[in-house]
């Protein structure tokens, strides 16, 4: 997989200057996974809101291969971090075990000035036993004080409300979801598209993992159920799209016990268009993760009126309450036993299931409608007054 070269948004250090200051390591869609979506959506969202929002990273990012949201400020590696986040009214800090959470939280304590902080999926039970020795020894010394001085955390989703306050049991939370761009899956490129590239592809029902190939994203199980699925379904074809994290030659070394390396497609990370041909070649989305924030996939899969098969660790009970999913445990049974009953159904069930989906993010998870949630919380944190209904205290 061709990587383009790193691109820096500013090469002159100077103090970036915005009421609400967003800090992240980094925009680099390949090393920083579904984060990047996840901030620019949110940031974007509140720049056309007319807030006055800027992000600012200690790290090279990876712009040009992003769709940047129009007017929106990004400086670094270059720049004053310090002077952003004392010249700011709400500090935003996303992820945690990084610099900029361990600097930006102490400068903001310092200044006085208040800070969210979100751990997109980080403070999950499986990512903390991950390089278990290591995070207990840095939340001891620095994480934990950044958490519980915090002025408001901000879970993605309803169980990590919990995970938080095991770790900050006094810090309010709010609990403001991913969204998602419904234009973006306006106007799809014709199947076609991917299958002149891969022409294995042609014929089959093509079922997409999309994202970060980890250890925690499941593909384990997902190899165990397409080899018991497989003989039943001879059209089923397993698309993979997403950086290898170090997952991908387990999963290809069990597939090629199995005999299925003919019925799986690796394309590597991809973005902007060429992640739309992806989701277009794809008839069905599974997400098998033991361990996750909550997925900008599930909901661009929803949006694309996909039906899906995902986990109960992914957090998201809404889509199987509205009939937009099928939700299970994470184990080979339930998963293979939820695909067969996919693959089972009618193409007019399954178009049913993914209306439902793209229904329920149209009604609940667009970003204008989180941004507008998140801004009241900066708003109640430097104003004061009532904190807004999305503030658990």
């Amino acid at each position: 997989m061709t990587t383009a070269t790193e691109t820096r948004a500013s090469r002159t250090p100077r103090a970036a200057s915005a009421r609400w200051l967003h800090l992240c390591n980094g925009l680099d869609p390949v090393r920083d996974g579904g984060m990047v979506p996840s901030i620019l959506g949110m940031t974007g969202a509140m720049k056309r809101a007319g807030g006055d929002v800027r992000i600012v990273t200690p790290t090279a990012s990876r712009l040009d291969q992003l769709a940047l949201p129009a007017g929106l400020a990004i400086d670094g590696p270059d720049v004053d971090l310090d002077a952003a986040v004392r010249s700011a009214e709400v500090v935003h800090m996303h992820g945690l075990w990084q610099y900029h959470s361990r600097r930006g939280a102490a400068v903001a304590r310092a200044a006085k000035v208040p800070y969210v902080m979100a751990a997109h999926g980080m403070a999950e039970p499986w990512a903390l036993r991950h390089k278990r020795w290591k995070k207990r020894l840095y939340l001891a010394l620095v994480e934990s004080r950044n958490l519980r001085r915090a002025s408001c955390l901000h879970a993605l989703s309803r169980p990590e409300i919990g995970h938080l306050r095991d770790l900050a049991p006094w810090a309010p939370v709010c609990f403001v979801p991913n969204g998602v761009d419904l234009a973006a899956f306006d106007d799809m490129p014709p199947r076609a598209a991917l299958e002149a590239e891969h022409p294995e592809l042609k014929g089959k029902f093509v079922l997409l993992f999309f994202g970060r190939v980890h250890a925690k994203k499941g593909l384990d199980l997902l190899a165990e159920a397409m080899g018991a699925l497989a003989a039943e379904f001879p059209r089923l074809h397993l698309l993979i799209a997403g950086k290898d994290d170090g997952a991908l030659a387990p999963f290809e070394a069990r597939v090629a016990e199995l005999g299925l390396s003919r019925r799986a497609t690796y394309v590597g990370h991809v973005s902007g268009e060429g992640a739309r041909r992806v989701w277009a070649a794809a008839d069905a989305f599974t997400l098998p993760s033991y361990s996750e924030g909550f997925s900008m996939a599930i909901l661009e899969a929803m949006a694309n009126r996909l039906p899906a098969v995902f986990t109960t660790a992914c957090h998201f009970p809404e889509a199987a309450a509205a009939d937009a999913a099928v939700v299970v445990e994470p184990r080979v049974e339930p998963l293979t036993k939820a695909l067969r009953e996919l693959m089972e159904r009618s193409p007019e069930e399954r178009r049913a299931l993914g209306a439902n989906g793209r229904r329920l993010v149209e009604s609940d998870y667009t970003w204008d409608q989180q941004a507008a949630r998140l801004a009241s919380v900066y708003e109640w944190l430097s104003g004061g007054g009532a904190p807004p209904e999305c503030v658990i205290p």
